[in-house]
């Protein structure tokens, strides 16, 4: 960690070459730091800062949760916003599974593994989630810098309530396991999971985009070992376009909206095999991974074949 000094940095950026695929970690372009995360006076990059433009202006909107216009602003002006009446975004925390029912604005915060969910059978509306994009980023690295501070900014009592050490054997994206099939297999565990949850007419919903054919090959795997079929997707904008992520480099910016329901319910989306990928545009990328992903749930394919036909239509091997 940098303290005590306020100024900037430059480091290489590891891969940052104009053909190369941007990670989201370990970047170092000229970056602002700030001397103290703790200084009690508001600055660019302080817990303060962070305080008020994030968790206290997310209090408010939930208290009275407000739409932005649709239409364009006049010249220089900000956008406008309109509150969204009779909605709020408040309710009341639950200790098991049970209450949710009885409490139209009850909710459960649980920590533990997506693997294993308290909840009964085919019980879920919808799971929205959003997995790790295979090794998109270092998930287990970023998350340890805050497992030495948060431990020190919370009470006692919900310290003993967290549990801070961390396996890395039992996630999705384990850096020392880079490149065994340890992501499809967790994700597929997942995966079974909430079908057993979600109810027959019940969707599960993520996004989703990588380059690599390994990664769509285990999604594909993982979502077709737990019986769920395409019913539909879209492609959104997802990154800013001067991200230091993405910014001059073959970086996606879109992500793939992926909407599925289990395969007993008889409803999916009528996917044909894309000719090709069109690697040239994100927006076209993703779509066309999504509609081949959506065929490919709808066969019966070994794995192997699974594979083979990502390799083909990325073009690797």
């Amino acid at each position: 960690m940098l303290c005590g000094y306020k100024g900037a940095v430059r480091g290489n950026r590891p891969g940052a070459i104009r053909h190369a695929f941007s990670y989201h970690a370990y970047s170092f372009p000229y970056t602002a730091l700030e001397n103290n995360a703790l200084f009690p006076a508001k600055a660019s990059g302080t817990l303060q800062k962070l305080y008020h433009d994030r968790l206290w202006r997310a209090k408010r909107w939930a208290r009275q949760p407000r739409e932005r216009q649709l239409s364009a602003p006049a010249n220089g002006t900000a956008p406008r916003f309109v509150p969204i009446r009779g909605e709020r975004d408040i309710g009341q925390e639950v200790r098991t599974a049970d209450e949710i029912f009885d409490n139209e604005r009850a909710f459960l915060l649980q920590q533990g593994s997506a693997a294993s969910l308290p909840l009964p059978d085919a019980s879920v509306d919808f799971i929205v989630t959003d997995p790790p994009y295979y090794d998109n980023v270092q998930y287990s690295d970023l998350a340890a810098f805050f497992r030495v501070w948060l431990p020190r900014l919370i009470s006692e009592k919900q310290n003993a309530a967290c549990e801070w050490r961390y396996d890395q054997s039992q996630a999705a994206v384990d850096s020392f396991q880079n490149g065994s099939d340890q992501y499809g297999r967790v994700l597929g565990q997942i995966f079974a999971e909430c079908g057993r949850v979600l109810k027959p007419e019940g969707r599960l919903i993520f996004t989703f985009h990588h380059w690599k054919p390994q990664s769509w090959a285990a999604l594909t795997l993982a979502l077709k070992g737990a019986g769920f079929r395409l019913v539909n997707r879209y492609a959104v904008h997802s990154e800013n376009p001067i991200s230091v992520h993405v910014a001059n480099l073959r970086a996606i910016t879109d992500d793939a909206i992926l909407v599925l329901a289990p395969a007993e319910a008889g409803v999916h989306g009528d996917w044909s095999r894309p000719a090709h990928i069109d690697k040239s545009a994100s927006r076209q990328f993703c779509r066309d991974c999504a509609a081949l992903l959506g065929w490919m749930l709808a066969q019966e394919m070994a794995e192997r074949e699974v594979r083979r036909v990502w390799r083909v239509a990325l073009k690797e091997g």
